[in-house]
């Protein structure tokens, strides 16, 4: 209870009183700003709420209904576009039904139209867009539709210029469904067109049908972006939906609040802008938050009136307990101030400060008196606790040097990265942290000092590493248990979880040892890793070169002992280059990966494959080996491997060749014995590939004799010690020389003339066909340029040197240098250079277009798809293959074939020129079937550029005479 004359008593009246009074104020306050506002946003509530939402869901509904409006008025126009095409109208006269399907099946896809039906001049069904369709059914069915007779109609009055055609809404009822399909909805849109033949006559119509989809994508799209629900009713079922998930309960409207769904949870308009379907749009019950956000805007100008009066309310009451406190202060805080010195000199030492109060009757006196006798007590435990303090500080000090050292042990021992026990000389566990239980996966208290070395061990359960199982450096240890006391000694052991712990035993100066163990797991799966990176290859896993010459030359030095044979089978594939170039390098990667799979599968435990780099791959029979298996293994190979393989869509097919030497216990070094199946292998690749050869002594020969023309080549295209012969194409015309094709010839000093089908090969694979191309175009345009104007030079090109970006600028060169007009210069391709349809291959012919340059197509006829070649690219002229032209004094089908080529180049704005011509009477026949040039023996053979000269200046004296 309060005294009567206690100062909290008076305080907390004063406070009470003045809180209360200011709480009524508040209240009172509140209150009628609240009125006020919640009046305000009733009205405006109701100005708010249906009016704007429900002049937005109406401008939906009629937009939705333009939509399908505008949906049925493009599926007209595009099943009209079908009508009037050419292939339609020939499909409906044909009455073939496969060639109609075959036409009308992909052309509704397009149009958008679940199916279409061919109806004659009669009206009867004659074909459909699908194979099933059953048209005796259709007609019957058809006919007896209520809208047949607009159909009769539309072909009876229909002409060029006056179309009747015709699109209607109708139920399923009064249309049923024309053509088999999955898409079946209650509406559907029919639509009817007739189709006219090339004289204007009405020759047949197609009847299209469209049933209106679950979910309309235009509408589906007009729903997302309008944010709102999309529903389509007829017959009182939901036909279409649009952003809507409900059902037609969901639609029904409240009876008491108009356009408010009778479950309250969304605002709804209908309309029928397209009948007979009904069109209703939904906006969800928190569409209102537009007009929340507009009484949240009243509420914050009440709210910004109401915090005015409240701070000006505020300022009041704090101006009241101002006063209050002031008042108070003179009896309270100027002695509660003094105290509070007493009290801090007491903390400070100062027992002698004089304490005022004490003679009040109120609070501060009571405190007063309690702060004197604070002061007493004070004064006499400080004296005794400087004794206590004293005795302490010595024991303190001793107690806190032996806790430092002990903190310091435990973190070093346990935070320790090793596993450690601590053994005396009699074997006895003296401490252990841990690292070294986890290590062994031991239980927390399963290891305690006392036990022996045997107990530890016990516990442990691990598995000692033999010495084949341990690191190569480490096997020289070997695994050791119980080492002699006074000896360093190393063990390895594998744990229950497969960790490889490695122990080293260090002995003491006492006689007892320390034990620390080390977890090596994943530094030792580091080094074998390496060690496999470095024996295997990468991409396949196969082992690598390195990996088959070890293997190699155990098997040589087992033979040496043993005896017996074994094989080995150099593999290189065959049409690798083109897959790479054609379909990338990750499909290539892929191919040798899935090549290696096959070649592991298909050879046995003892035979080592291997891939040596590159598509070369090797296999290291097992000794002994008979000659029999060996064959029967290369035949395998090539079986296996030319089975096609299936990658990313491709079904890619190639081939392999195998060289294959026999160790029969001679002596041979390696080297020389994988030397020899490198040998057998290129006598494969020259017998037409996807074949195996065995060594055989005169192989060498031949390798030898073409490093000698290669190394002679090379010297020659450096030296410039080519020449070029030319050979002359006639016009069939007039028999007038049109042109000169340029050869390239070699002379070597020693073999005399090489012909250029031992040479061009050998220049194509080794990369010289790039100088020596550079220099045949360059030469032709010099030579060319002396002739007369109206005479071209022909240059053949190889397929490399259109790759890459290169060819553009040595054409531009070659036609400076020489000063030979663009038009003069004929460059010849043959159907391999557009094999892979390379974009930089195509880019250097158009470039060579551009600069007037004409481009032909050479040896027309003997490629792949030459037809897709003349799709590619516009080619100038096409010189069709020697092998027709000279059959056609025999064989009549080589003769069509000739007329076939010259009629497809007329047609196409070409010119032919027909290789080969070595008779009189291939000359008239060609010049009978309208060939417009040719070249031959019998017309000139190739000559050297003195003999063209002379040739040029002789038919034009003869042209001369002639006109005389």
């Amino acid at each position: 209870m309060f005294r009567h004359s206690s100062l909290l008593w008076h305080y907390t009246y004063g406070a009470v009183f003045t809180a209360i009074c200011a709480f009524a104020g508040l209240i009172g306050l509140v209150a009628y700003q609240l009125e006020g506002s919640m009046a305000r946003q009733e009205a405006e509530l109701l100005q708010l709420s249906h009016a704007r939402l429900l002049e937005t869901l109406t401008a939906d509904v009629k937009l939705a209904g333009t939509r399908l409006e505008f949906l049925f008025q493009d599926r007209l126009r595009r099943v009209n576009a079908i009508s009037e095409r050419v292939d339609t109208a020939k499909a409906v006269e044909s009455r073939n039904n496969v060639a109609m399907s075959e036409l009308l099946g992909p052309a509704a896809k397009l149009a958008d139209v679940d199916g279409l039906v061919v109806l004659d001049e009669k009206g009867r069904v004659i074909g459909a867009s699908s194979y099933s369709a059953d048209l005796v059914a259709l007609n019957s069915r058809i006919r007896s539709s209520g809208f047949f007779g607009r159909i009769s109609a539309s072909l009876k009055d229909s002409y060029p210029g006056g179309k009747q055609t015709f699109s209607t809404i109708l139920p399923r009822n009064e249309t049923s469904i024309f053509v088999p399909g999955d898409t079946v909805n209650a509406v559907s849109q029919v639509i009817f067109t007739p189709v006219f033949d090339d004289f204007g006559y009405v020759i047949g119509g197609l009847l299209a049908q469209r049933w209106l989809r679950v979910e309309e994508p235009m509408l589906v799209d007009l729903a997302e972006i309008n944010s709102f629900e999309l529903a389509l009713v007829f017959d009182n079922r939901i036909i279409s939906r649009a952003n809507f998930y409900g059902d037609l309960s969901d639609l029904e409207q409240s009876p008491t609040a108009p356009n408010i769904t009778h479950n309250g949870a969304r605002i709804i308009e209908c309309g029928v802008p397209v009948p007979p379907v009904s069109i209703c749009a939904l906006l969800p019950i928190e569409a209102l938050t537009a007009t929340q956000a507009e009484l949240t805007r009243i509420g914050i100008e009440e709210e910004a009136k109401l915090l005015r009066w409240l701070f000006l309310f505020g300022l009041l009451a704090l101006a009241a307990f101002a006063t209050v406190s002031y008042l108070l202060s003179r009896r309270i805080t100027r002695p509660l101030t003094k105290i509070t010195r007493v009290l801090t000199g007491i903390a400070a030492g100062d027992f002698e400060s004089r304490v005022v109060g004490t003679e009040r009757l109120d609070e501060v006196g009571d405190i007063a008196r309690s702060v004197v006798s604070l002061q007493r007590s004070v004064k006499e435990r400080d004296a005794l606790r400087e004794r206590v303090h004293e005795k302490n500080t010595i024991l303190r000090s001793q107690e806190t040097q032996l806790r430092e050292q002990n903190i310091l042990f435990d973190a070093a021992l346990n935070n320790m990265s090793h596993g450690l026990c601590m053994f005396d000389r009699d074997g006895c566990l003296i401490v252990s942290n841990q690292r070294f239980a986890e290590l062994f996966e031991l239980d927390r208290g399963r290891v305690k000092p006392g036990m022996t070395e045997t107990e530890v061990g016990a516990l442990q359960q691990v598995e000692m590493l033999e010495p084949e199982e341990m690191p190569r450096q480490d096997r020289h240890i070997g695994p050791q248990r119980g080492a002699a006391t006074g000896t360093q000694s190393t063990k390895m052991e594998r744990t229950r979880s497969d960790r490889i712990v490695l122990t080293t035993r260090q002995p003491l100066a006492d006689g007892g040892w320390v034990a620390i163990s080390e977890d090596i797991t994943e530094r030792q799966e580091a080094r074998d890793r390496l060690a496999f990176l470095a024996r295997h290859d990468l991409l396949t896993q196969l082992p690598n070169r390195i990996e088959f010459r070890d293997q190699m030359e155990i098997l040589l030095s087992r033979q040496q002992d043993e005896g017996g044979e074994f094989a080995i089978l150099c593999l290189d594939l065959d049409e690798f280059k083109m897959v790479n170039d054609s379909l990338g390098h990750p499909i290539g990667d892929e191919l040798l990966r899935q090549v290696a799979d096959r070649l592991r599968d298909m050879c046995g435990d003892q035979d080592l494959v291997v891939r040596l780099g590159g598509d070369e791959f090797a296999i290291l029979t097992k000794l002994p080996v008979g000659s029999q298996e060996v064959e029967d293994l290369a035949e395998q190979v090539i079986w296996k491997l030319s089975q096609p393989f299936y990658i990313a869509d491709h079904e890619i097919v190639i081939g392999v060749s195998i060289g294959i030497s026999v160790a029969r216990g001679d002596g041979i070094a390696g080297d020389d014995l994988f030397k020899q199946a490198d040998l057998a292998l290129y006598r494969a690749k020259e017998d037409g590939r996807n074949t195996y050869r065995f060594f055989q002594v005169d192989m060498g020969t031949a390798v030898n004799d073409r490093r000698e023309l290669i190394t002679d080549l090379r010297a020659a295209v450096a030296n410039e010690a080519l020449e070029l012969f030319f050979q002359p194409q006639y016009e069939l015309k007039d028999y007038r020389i049109s042109g000169f094709e340029a050869l390239v010839r070699w002379n070597h000093p020693k073999r005399g003339m090489v012909p250029p089908g031992d040479f061009i090969p050998i220049a194509e694979d080794t990369g010289l066909i790039l100088q020596l191309g550079e220099w045949v175009l360059n030469e032709a345009c010099r030579v060319a340029a002396g002739w007369p104007d109206d005479l071209r030079v022909a240059v053949n090109l190889s397929p490399r040197q259109l790759r890459g970006h290169a060819f553009g600028p040595v054409l531009i060169k070659a036609l400076a240098n020489s000063g030979l007009s663009a038009d003069r210069l004929e460059l010849e391709v043959t159907e391999t250079v557009l094999l892979t349809d390379s974009e930089e291959v195509l880019d250097a012919l158009h470039q060579a277009k551009t600069l007037g340059v004409k481009v032909s197509m050479d040896d027309f006829g003997t490629g792949y798809s030459s037809l897709s070649y003349l799709r590619r690219f516009p080619f100038d002229k096409i010189k069709t293959d020697q092998s027709f032209v000279r059959s056609m004094a025999y064989s009549d089908d080589s003769i069509s074939i000739v007329k076939a080529v010259i009629e497809l180049a007329r047609n196409l704005d070409m010119t032919t020129t027909a290789e080969g011509v070595e008779t009189r009477e291939l000359l008239d026949m060609l010049a009978e079937i309208g060939c417009t040039d040719a070249q031959g023996y019998y017309l000139g053979r190739p000559m050297p550029v003195a003999s063209v000269q002379e040739l040029i200046y002789s038919s034009r004296q003869s042209l001369a005479t002639a006109a005389q």
